[in-house]
């Protein structure tokens, strides 16, 4: 009986092409694929096998005609790149073979595995497939973009290293870097993120970036992106993930005495502070942040400081903020209801909580919440809800991360 089988020559050295994968390559009586597969197999084909050439887009066509001539009793090997059952030609002979109504032979069908782009890779830089993982074109050719986007959505909240295929074209421009930008809110921004293009081929060329630092336009249809989860990390120049979340060897006894040395809050929610007089201290951007939330909620703002970031610079011009251009001074805390100590200076930080708690203010310390009395959290207002996630104001980039993904599961709640 014929045999159709569909081969993965791998990533593109063919010393990654495995040794079953060869064999049936060998055994063939016609070889099938995309032209450029068959010239990189060109040295293994024997002057009495067919070669049988077809071009990108012609996927069902070439399934097709491979399923034909092994139907008629000619043995013939199907070829992709990778694995032929990733993003390759094994889905679209099954589909053919499902509307023919295939009974399991005639012709039969063995399929051949490969070493797939995302494991040469993940095997160049280390470790970085070390926990749960997932793969997503980005292709809106064969899914409609929606599919994607709500895959895109569900992966990172997930965790999962992603492996990106098809991630920038010509045509295709922008939809890599609306992944990206999703992926920022959900992970760290020394999140590694792997840029792999022609891999295992001469011309091969890794890049290991921060996922702040990544730029979508350095990538083409040649390159596979990958970017690791929140764990993952660089070590030299490689990038590993932990298989666990849990640090082993742990010592309990400190994990516990720190615990119950913690400062136990008590979350409220202010309202009403509309109108209401507020005090930042510092002008970079940790207090411009701190403007930007109290702006938010209609509070008077009263910003000191020698300098100003062009954010605040820009909301004083228009009137929304008044500015004291010069150090703290101990009175600037009079008329305030609440404080937010924002200085670079470690010393008058700590003086300014020292201040504020004498005078029975809220006070909110940036570099040491321990020292005021509150601290603001990652918010997220909707309709008819208010979200806010904080770690007791030590890690504010966590707490805006586990903002992002509970935000995302209430507006997909259907």
């Amino acid at each position: 009986m014929a045999i159709l089988s569909l081969v993965s020559i791998g990533p593109g050295d063919l010393d990654y092409m495995l040794p079953a994968a060869m064999g049936a390559l060998r055994r063939a009586d016609v070889i099938i694929g995309y032209q450029i597969y068959l010239d990189q197999l060109r040295h293994l084909i024997a002057p009495h096998q067919e070669l049988v050439s077809s071009q990108l887009g012609q996927e069902v066509e070439r399934a097709t005609h491979a399923i034909d001539m092994a139907a008629a009793g000619r043995n013939v090997a199907m070829v992709s790149s990778g694995d032929i059952g990733i993003y390759a030609m094994a889905s679209p002979i099954f589909d053919v073979l499902r509307a023919r109504d295939w009974n399991g032979n005639e012709p039969d069908v063995e399929v051949f595995p490969g070493v797939s782009a995302i494991q040469a890779t993940a095997a160049k830089v280390g470790a970085p497939l070390g926990h749960d993982f997932c793969t997503i074109s980005l292709s809106d050719l064969l899914t409609p973009w929606p599919v994607i986007q709500k895959r895109l959505k569900a992966a990172a909240w997930g965790d999962f290293v992603i492996g990106f295929y098809n991630p920038r074209s010509k045509k295709r421009d922008w939809q890599l870097g609306y992944a990206i930008d999703i992926l920022r809110d959900f992970r760290p921004p020394e999140t590694p993120v792997i840029i792999a293009r022609n891999v295992t081929r001469p011309d091969e060329n890794i890049q290991v970036v921060a996922l702040s630092e990544f730029d979508p336009s350095v990538v083409d249809m040649f390159t596979l992106v990958m970017v690791g989860n929140s764990q993952s990390y660089t070590l030299a120049d490689r990038v590993a993930t932990p298989r666990g979340y849990t640090e082993k060897g742990a010592d309990r006894t400190t994990a516990q005495k720190e615990a119950s040395e913690a400062v136990i809050s008590y979350p409220v929610s202010l309202t009403k502070l509309a109108g209401k007089p507020a005090t930042v201290i510092g002008g970079g951007p940790v207090a411009t942040r701190k403007v930007d939330g109290l702006l938010a909620v209609e509070a008077v703002v009263t910003v000191v400081s020698p300098e100003l970031t062009p954010q605040l610079q820009a909301l004083v011009d228009a009137g929304n903020v008044t500015w004291v251009a010069r150090k703290y001074e101990a009175d600037d805390l009079a008329a305030a209801m609440l404080v937010f100590a924002a200085t670079n200076d470690r010393a008058v930080n700590q003086q300014i909580g020292e201040a504020a708690a004498a005078l029975n203010i809220l006070c909110s310390v940036a570099d040491a919440p321990e020292e005021g009395n509150f601290h603001s959290m990652a918010v997220h207002r909707g309709d008819s809800t208010v979200l806010a996630v904080g770690t007791q104001g030590t890690e504010p980039g966590k707490a805006k991360r586990l903002r992002n993904q509970l935000r995302w599961l209430l507006e997909n709640d259907n």
